[in-house]
């Protein structure tokens, strides 16, 4: 390096002098503190201690003959004159808890800060007492020690971290210092503390095990807490993943098909002018007659009397089918592109080799500018809007506004009564099942053959 060059060697020394928390320049002395002298750290982020992880630890402790590392710990005395005000003043439920947990133990007990995991596995492995640094000087970063020392040894899980992380936090602390203090990265914390968004519930059921992605789908794609625990809920029943029971929550409820009314009694017409009433052979000549002018007269008599009868007792079927059908399209769009691309592209190339017509370009437009979130540029004209989409060349919503064009092309084509299904309409069917989980109706079955 040249004379006078900035010196990144001393910088970088430096910094990793001051930037490992369990550097301690005040703990010069190692102590025997006797176990039922040391107690948790009230901001400890783990919730769940694993007998397995304690008694693998307890084993290397009884191999070893010892712990590898001392415990570091702070005076109680000390510990509570430093939080007891600030936690008064900023969170006086944390107060609460101090209290609870600290307030009744004697003075000269301690705090473990670091270490509590070895603690239990001494207990375990037989011992009585611990090698200690007393480190009151850490007192001040009591909610962030947690953190690094459960993450490289017996790891939290995700709700853990998030209560370690929100902690920091809450001490005044920026995403980018905990992110330097931790080791993680500063998106790695802003996902882990979205997590306390969700109801007590689903975190306890992230803490049991499900996948943090699933997850974080419940908060990407709905947004309350009722909306959260009612998926949740619905993927515990179903057993279905979380895009599927988001997009039932968000999905309207399926109406059942109306049972068909029974037609009301016909009014009874004024009698025949005996002049006009027929004798009863002619009367039973004419019932017999299959087919007439006669009778086709008589049946739209019938329906004159009372033009509403048939409506009533046969309601629109395939309308009712397309109604529902144009919601689940809806809820598909809110959702997003389905990360099957095969699923996608069968849906896809139909619609392009059919080239779409203005009306499902409309219907696509309409569509995709009523979603919760609009879709694409904020521009009215269905042309317009299409070919600012074009020349945008964002892939994700150009995928996303194609989408768009094949349901409403799909749509179309199933919405013609004058025509029998086929395997697009099929495949059209198959594809709201598996996005949204639509649920056809006994019409749309008949029409699909049963399937």
């Amino acid at each position: 390096m040249a004379a006078g060059a900035s010196g990144p060697t001393m910088t970088f020394g430096r910094k990793k002098k001051t930037r490992s928390i369990w550097d301690d320049p005040d703990a010069v002395e190692v102590v025997e503190i006797p176990l039922k002298q040391l107690h948790p750290n009230p901001f400890n982020p783990r919730l769940v201690y694993r007998d397995e992880d304690i008694d693998e630890l307890a084993e290397s402790i009884k191999a070893e003959g010892g712990v590898l590392q001392d415990l570091s710990v702070a005076e109680v005395e000390g510990f509570l004159e430093y939080w007891r005000p600030r936690l008064a003043e900023t969170q006086p439920e944390k107060l609460e808890e101090l209290e609870d947990k600290l307030g009744s133990v004697p003075a000269g007990d301690y705090v473990t800060l670091i270490g509590h995991n070895r603690k239990l596995a001494l207990a375990r492995a037989g011992k009585d007492s611990a090698p200690c640094k007393v480190t009151n000087s850490k007192i001040p970063r009591a909610r962030l020690l947690g953190l690094p020392e459960n993450m490289r040894r017996i790891p939290l899980n995700p709700i853990e971290e998030a209560l370690g992380f929100q902690g920091a936090l809450d001490d005044g602390m920026l995403q980018a210092e905990v992110a330097a203090q931790t080791g993680c990265r500063q998106p790695h914390i802003s996902r882990r503390i979205k997590l306390l968004k969700l109801p007590t519930e689903v975190q306890q059921a992230v803490m049991d095990g499900l996948a943090v992605s699933e997850a974080e789908t419940l908060l990407d794609r709905l947004t309350t807490p009722e909306q959260h625990l009612q998926a949740w809920r619905v993927m515990k029943e179903e057993g279905i993943k979380a895009a599927f029971a988001a997009a039932r929550v968000l999905a309207p409820a399926t109406p059942t098909t109306p049972k068909a009314k029974p037609a009301p009694k016909a009014k009874q017409t004024p009698a025949v002018p005996p002049q006009q009433t027929n004798s009863p052979d002619q009367q039973a000549s004419e019932e017999t007659k299959p087919t007439g002018s006669d009778h086709d007269a008589s049946n739209q008599q019938t329906e004159q009397i009372n033009p509403e009868t048939r409506n009533e007792a046969e309601p629109d079927h395939s309308a009712e089918a397309a109604q529902l059908r144009v919601q689940a399209c809806r809820t598909v769009l809110e959702l997003g592109v389905p990360s099957n691309p095969r699923e996608t592209l069968r849906l896809l190339a139909p619609a392009l080799l059919a080239a779409p017509s203005k009306s499902a370009r409309q219907m696509a437009h309409e569509w995709l500018r009523s979603t919760a979130k609009p879709i694409g540029p904020d521009v009215a004209g269905v042309d317009k809007y299409f070919a600012e989409v074009s020349a945008s060349g964002d892939a994700k919503k150009t995928a996303h506004v194609a989408l768009a064009v094949a349901l409403a092309v799909a749509e179309q084509r199933a919405s013609d009564a004058s025509r029998l299904w086929d395997a697009q309409d099929r495949d059209y069917i198959a594809h709201l099942k598996s996005a949204v989980n639509y649920q056809p109706t006994d019409w749309e079955l008949d029409r699909l053959g049963g399937k």
